[in-house]
């Protein structure tokens, strides 16, 4: 591991290097004969020097032959292994040696070839997570003892508080708020305990679930499973097959299963305590179409109390005074995408989870161990429940749908974006998304003619879906995909001092500003973004947390600043202006959030905050239907032969969305030059000293 961790960081550090060496463009001239290598210089070099190692790289096809599979079988000839299939923009991800890269980088059939972001955890192959009880079951009657000890409403796992039972009992467990893997059907479900028995005994054990109201068939076992846990210093984990109980599905896990635990022959003193209660469920790709028999939860309208919030950020940008106008704009109805570490349930967003989904095959402990996704959705639509209306949200009856594509420890492969960007296109309206929240940027500059993140996101604004994106907390200088992209919006951060007026207000010095390579100023406007304090439950035991002690206001609330936090102020802004005018395209939207933007404060800098600041009251109340974005060539990879999508005469406007089919259904297989695109990742979130 250490070997592998220096050879990716030599790997980061040459990249920044031969940056600096390339052409002014930026990109080097792919050849399109047998004999020149079609890959990123940058890895044919490190696999030169590092034949035996193993790289994970993106591969894209010719569009002649994206439907073929003799590259794929190249690939596994070489002894290398396929990882994902990316359709969305003709390419896979695959593992393979460093001798093997060259090789298969000559053949024809292939396109370009890039290393695809370095990343320090395991990759499990299937994919396997667990999930806690969030709550206690209501279909019988509880007999545990301390049982509110056992869950954890957060879904976080053990607390180090215990329920327990002495002699015979039984009782139900619930919330089990499991991330669905798409494409993968569930192979194995085991019920996980954090627990250990007073005693070793041989008693029986009964495991059952509800689903539907529905009693399943039960799995017994001998309390012998709890033969390593035996006093409260040997408490641990332990495990049991519950696979037979049913033929399982991923709509079981919503809101509809409880967990059934019995103890049964006990003596009169023989216990077992929990800490926690979860599932563990394993998957591998299968057919399971069961989330597309989900209906939407039911939102009722009522009034938001905006006068007890202890943040200023509503009502800088203009949010709060359009709660309880005569339509009450709180996001209702709009479907916002959090494309990010996870979401785990709190009492802020409570039901508004629409569905959750990963597409990271690391192992998961948990929906959110690291922290930085929960915290994103409650910016966007957090209702303040917690806090009794301190802590509200911009839009805070927005539907969230949880997109997980980063591990435990917030790591992530651009090519794990891509994929989840191509469900998100997929789904759209089965789940009525229309935003999409993006607070990440890929490691290495390039231009968005080149970057399949930046095509994979105009893929998503050319059907009709708003793609808000952070700037980046680099200042002055490189913009990296997907903040350089220009048809979507490119948010960066303010300082808003923590007062109500924006007289004191300036851009964040981290706030990421610039012409990208390809001459387009962003970014598009600005956001608060600095010493935002926000609800993230149990932070203590999150990965950011540990990593930024200084930040945590208590376990319950705390404090971030970066861009990654501007952009879901903007995404929480657009689900409010999309609940009042749905038919808006995000041409429209962008336009009228730039032209309605705020110019009038004495930080504004147009260079560094755009348009301005966002003022949502303001859009809203406009009346301009003007697009952005006109005339703006898209990414290459969104040609069709030698020629780039057919459009309206009237340019890349509102005329005909799904008209051209933006589906990647061909790319232009000629001309195709990069120097290759590298790891999507966090902001490097500005951290207060």
């Amino acid at each position: 591991m250490k070997r592998n961790k220096e050879l990716l960081n030599r790997i980061a550090i040459l990249a920044l290097i031969l940056t600096m060496l390339l052409d002014p463009s930026g990109v080097v001239q792919a050849g399109n004969g047998q004999d020149e290598s079609k890959a990123d210089p940058r890895l044919l070099l490190m696999a030169e020097e590092n034949p035996d190692a193993t790289f994970m790289v993106i591969v894209q096809k010719e569009a002649k032959n994206k439907d073929l599979k003799d590259v794929e079988d190249e690939v596994l000839k070489g002894g290398g292994q396929i990882k994902k299939e990316l359709d969305f923009i003709s390419s896979f991800s695959a593992e393979l040696s460093g001798k093997e890269i060259d090789k298969l980088a000559r053949n024809p059939l292939v396109r370009w070839i890039s290393y695809d972001a370095p990343t320090f955890t395991a990759v499990s192959d299937p994919v396997t997570s667990t999930v806690w009880a969030t709550s206690v079951g209501t279909i019988i009657a509880n007999q545990f003892t301390n049982v509110a000890n056992m869950v954890d409403s957060s879904g976080l796992g053990s607390n180090g508080s215990y329920g327990y039972r002495v002699s015979n009992g039984k009782g139900t467990f619930a919330g089990f708020n499991m991330e669905a893997v798409p494409g993968n059907a569930i192979t194995k479900v085991e019920a996980v305990f954090y627990a250990y028995a007073n005693a070793s005994f041989s008693k029986d054990f009964k495991i059952n679930a509800y689903v539907n109201g529905k009693l399943q068939n039960e799995i017994k076992v001998k309390t012998k499973i709890f033969a390593n846990a035996v006093g409260a210093s040997n408490a641990g984990l332990v495990y049991v097959d519950i696979t037979a109980v049913k033929v399982w599905q991923w709509v079981d896990f919503y809101d509809s299963l409880e967990l059934y635990v019995e103890h049964a022959g006990f003596g009169r003193t023989d216990t077992i305590y929990y800490d926690a209660v979860g599932l563990r469920v394993t998957s591998a790709p299968g057919s399971d179409a069961s989330l597309d028999t989900l209906t939407a939860t039911t939102i009722a309208d009522s009034t938001v109390d905006g006068t007890k919030q202890a943040i200023v950020y509503n009502n800088v940008i203009g949010a709060t005074q359009l709660w309880n106008t005569a339509n009450k704009l709180q996001g209702k109805g709009v479907t916002v995408a959090v494309v990010d570490s996870g979401v785990y349930k709190t009492k802020d967003l409570d039901k508004r989870i629409k569905l959750n989904l990963n597409f990271n095959p690391s192992y998961h402990d948990g929906v959110d161990r690291y922290g930085h996704g929960t915290f994103v959705a409650g910016i966007i639509g957090g209702n303040g429940s917690q806090s009794s209306g301190k802590y509200i949200g911009v839009a805070p009856k927005a539907t969230i749908l949880n997109v997980r594509v980063a591990d435990d420890q917030g790591m992530l492969y651009e090519s794990d974006v891509v994929d989840s960007l191509q469900w998100v296109y997929d789904n759209k309206d089965n789940y009525n998304i229309r935003v999409v929240n993006l607070s990440l940027n890929s490691s290495v500059a390039q231009s968005y003619k080149t970057s399949p993140l930046c095509a994979a996101v105009e893929i998503l604004w050319f059907n009709n879906i708003v793609v808000v994106v952070s700037a980046g907390n680099g200042g002055s200088g490189v913009l990296y995909p997907p903040a350089n992209d220009p048809f979507v919006i490119t948010v960066g951060a303010t300082d808003d001092k923590g007062t109500l007026s924006t007289a004191d207000d300036e851009v964040a010095s981290f706030s990421a500003y610039g012409l990208t390579e390809d001459g387009f100023a962003k970014p598009d406007l600005a956001a608060p973004g600095r010493n935002i304090i926000g609800l993230l439950p149990e932070n203590d035991k999150l990965i950011i947390a540990t990593e930024h002690p200084a930040n945590r206001i208590d376990k319950t609330y705390f404090k971030m600043s970066g861009t990654s936090i501007s952009a879901p102020m903007v995404s929480g802004a657009v689900a409010l202006l999309l609940q009042d005018e749905p038919n808006l395209n995000p041409d429209q939207v962008k336009y009228r959030l730039m032209a309605t933007a705020n110019k009038n404060w004495p930080g504004y800098s147009a260079s560094a905050a755009g348009a301005g600041y966002l003022d949502i009251y303001a859009a809203v109340y406009g009346t301009t239907t003007q697009t952005a974005n006109t005339g703006t060539m898209p990414s290459n990879l969104l040609f069709l032969g030698s020629d780039p999508i057919s459009w309206a005469s009237a340019g890349w406007n509102s005329a005909g969305w799904n008209s051209a089919g933006w589906n990647s259904a061909g790319w232009n297989s000629a001309g195709w030059n990069s120097a290759g695109w590298n790891s999507a990742g966090w902001n490097t979130d500005y951290w207060d000293q």
